[in-house]
């Protein structure tokens, strides 16, 4: 992201020299390359990596029964790793997102921090599906690679297959970068959000935390 917001000069200048009928505006060049591709990207990957862990992994490395030896019940040690992985995935997103306009004046550019704080709280709220997913694979899967390899394999596979328009129709990927929230020209916030698309992307959370719960309430460990 870094990278992006510090080489964007350079590159947005050859894209006009290129195309001068339509010059490429600084916010259409943020939205499209981070907020709509690479941050999305790897806040999905981080917000998965984060999820990963659990009861599962700890059978798996033969340290489960220290855990579960501990007076706390299981489901309240599941929630509070839930737990501890939303504030993480929360802060990762906001304070990225909130990089842009802060690097964006170090290039001679400027992108309100309201509309970085505003796509970094949408990415993180519909992004909670992402990380309810990584919480239930790491509750089914024991192998210290498995619920990481499955996952990565399945979101990446999954985004760029959007992405390149292999798949189509609703998606939570279009969600989570608000497309269908933004000015088609200068590709900002224009304040109307859709609200159905994220509390769809919220109930399939809870559908995906509660499945998460069941398995650790019922699994022998």
């Amino acid at each position: 992201m870094i990278y992006a917001v510090l080489t964007s000069p350079g590159f947005i200048t050859r894209y006009n020299a290129h195309f001068p009928d339509k010059p490429l505006l600084y916010s259409v060049y943020v939205w499209t390359g981070l907020f709509h591709y690479a941050f999305e990207g790897l806040w999905i990957l981080a917000a998965l990596v984060l999820a990963l862990g659990g009861l599962a992994r700890e059978k798996a490395t033969g340290v489960a029964p220290f855990s579960l030896a501990l007076p706390v019940r299981r489901m309240n040690l599941f929630l509070i790793r839930a737990a501890m992985a939303f504030a993480q995935s929360v802060v990762l997103g906001l304070a990225s997102a909130l990089l842009i306009p802060a690097l964006s004046s170090l290039v001679g550019e400027a992108y309100p921090f309201s509309q970085a704080l505003g796509f970094g709280a949408w990415m993180t709220g519909a992004g909670l599906v992402i990380l309810t997913f990584g919480l239930l694979i790491s509750e089914v899967f024991e192998g210290e690679f498995t619920a990481p390899v499955v996952g990565l394999c399945s979101l990446t596979a999954i985004f760029l297959g959007y992405r390149s328009h292999t798949f189509r129709g609703w998606n939570v990927f279009d969600v989570m970068s608000a497309t269908a929230s933004i000015n088609p020209q200068t590709q900002l916030l224009t304040g109307t959000f859709h609200w159905l698309d994220l509390a769809a992307c919220l109930f399939f959370s809870l559908v995906l935390l509660f499945t998460a719960g069941a398995v650790v309430k019922t699994r022998d460990f």
